[in-house]
């Protein structure tokens, strides 16, 4: 038997004691920190935009964390990077009807339907080809997540701006001329456009080379930009739809890209809905419950080409062309010297119902005679010379005691004293000019509606 030597008796002696200190005795671990973001003085994403625009000497601002500095812009996500065609790139919107692009230090966190609160100290306002951009957002450290769920998807989210080509086209800088935020990164929808190649073959971009492409998209009255796509988008290799339709995505920019500088980015292929018939195709339009139209995709001074639109006339040679002024869409009968003219600007067939009205606003240019008159028919197959035609009575068109360029509203027609009693078919609405040497007013036409 082996006997057990002093030093390891007092080793087992003093065992009882070690384990019960060991087990006896609780650790206290250190708490990490809580992470707090302060909030500071706030601006809207109108306000920051112009924080830019309204230098003297347009520069890059830097933000601090000086006593009485902006720090804080709130904003929802409007587009994110999941898709892979924005790369450290997101878009944020607001209620004051203002959008910016933030480029992020690094990538993922943060996703559409984020609303967000935006950090600014250390991040830098500044312009790239054209493009307004809060640059430098690190999302640890500049993003304070708010909520998330935000409606940026459906036809009833406010965060999205319907637009056409050419308003986007002419109002997607980063400020217009008294520096007001345009367009620009805003989430937009347009409508009645579809892709130049009608084959459906191509892709939105080179998914084989990861390879970036620009691809056209038009309207129905000429107006032309580009839908741009990287190579690294999950839907690169998807192939373009061949109708025509509706596209929502973000109205970003680069100077050198496309009419104008405007490039539109694409969320998710499920945002487009070119399913219909394209622009022209025989026996497309069919009756609308309502229309709104308000002319943004005219061309200055070319000839109205609105699809499911007649534009015609029936003496002369001139019918009814565009007018941009500014910001300013209508549709305008002018005259130059020595001619006369009856033109005709119809809506497409419109299916009757009850408590239907009809508004519009006129304006008219150096008035010498009364030149403007709208018209109801339903038997409009597509020569007016044919049709029956109603009178619009007791509409409010600019006269000679307006002044010129002024718009008036028309009022609100009901359309039950003006078609057959009991009718529930289909008909249109005209709005007609006549002029010659002597009698040549010129007037414009805006904002119609039948609802």
């Amino acid at each position: 038997m082996q006997r057990i030597t002093p030093a390891q008796r007092i080793a087992l002696l003093a065992l009882p004691l070690l384990l019960a200190t060991a087990f006896g005795c609780k650790r206290e671990f250190d708490t990490p920190p809580v992470r707090s973001i302060p909030e500071g003085a706030k601006v809207n994403i109108t306000q920051l935009r112009a924080l830019y625009t309204s230098q003297s000497v347009l520069s890059p601002v830097h933000f601090s964390d000086t006593a009485g500095a902006i720090t804080t812009v709130y904003g929802v996500v409007t587009a994110d990077e999941q898709s892979g065609n924005l790369y450290k790139n997101i878009y944020v919107q607001d209620s004051s009807g203002a959008a910016i692009c933030l480029r992020l230090l690094n990538s993922g966190g943060l996703y559409q339907g984020d609303y967000i609160r935006i950090y600014l100290p250390g991040t830098v306002l500044s312009v790239y080809q054209n493009l307004l951009q809060l640059d430098s957002v690190d999302v640890d450290n500049n993003i304070v997540k708010q909520s998330t769920g935000v409606d940026v998807t459906s036809a009833t989210s406010i965060f999205i701006t319907p637009a056409s080509i050419n308003q986007l086209a002419t109002n997607s800088g980063y400020a217009n001329a008294n520096g007001i935020p345009t367009y620009q990164s805003k989430l937009v929808k347009i409508t009645g456009v579809q892709f130049a190649d009608s084959t459906g073959n191509l892709t939105y971009a080179d998914a084989a080379n990861l390879g970036t492409l620009n691809r056209d998209l038009d309207d129905c009255n000429g107006n032309t930009t580009i839908v741009r796509t990287s190579g690294y988008a999950n839907f690169a290799g998807q192939h373009l739809p061949a109708g025509k339709g509706s596209f929502i995505g973000i109205a970003s920019y680069y100077s050198s890209s496309g009419p104008n500088g405007l490039q539109l980015l694409v969320r998710d292929p499920s945002d487009i809905d070119m399913n219909g018939p394209r622009c022209g195709q025989a026996g497309t339009c069919v009756p609308v419950a309502s229309v709104s139209e308000d002319f943004s995709s005219v061309v200055n001074n070319q000839t109205i080409n609105l699809d499911c639109w007649k534009n015609t006339f029936t003496e002369g040679s001139v019918a009814w062309r565009g007018k941009v002024s500014g910001s300013d869409f209508s549709a305008e009968a002018r005259l130059s010297l020595g001619q006369a003219s009856t033109m005709w600007l119809v809506t497409p067939q419109i299916t009757y119902s009850t408590s239907q009205n009809l508004s519009f606003s006129s304006a008219k240019v150096n008035w010498v005679h009364d030149g403007l008159t709208a018209w109801v028919s339903t038997d409009f197959t597509g020569d007016v010379t044919t049709a029956t035609w109603t009178q619009v009575n007791g509409a409010t068109i600019a006269g000679q005691a307006d002044a010129d360029n002024d718009w008036i509203p028309s009022g609100s027609i009901a359309l039950s004293g003006i078609l057959p009693s009991g009718y529930s078919g289909n008909f249109v609405v005209a709005f007609k000019y006549q002029g010659d040497a002597a009698q040549n007013t010129t007037y414009r036409v805006d904002n119609v509606q039948v609802n």
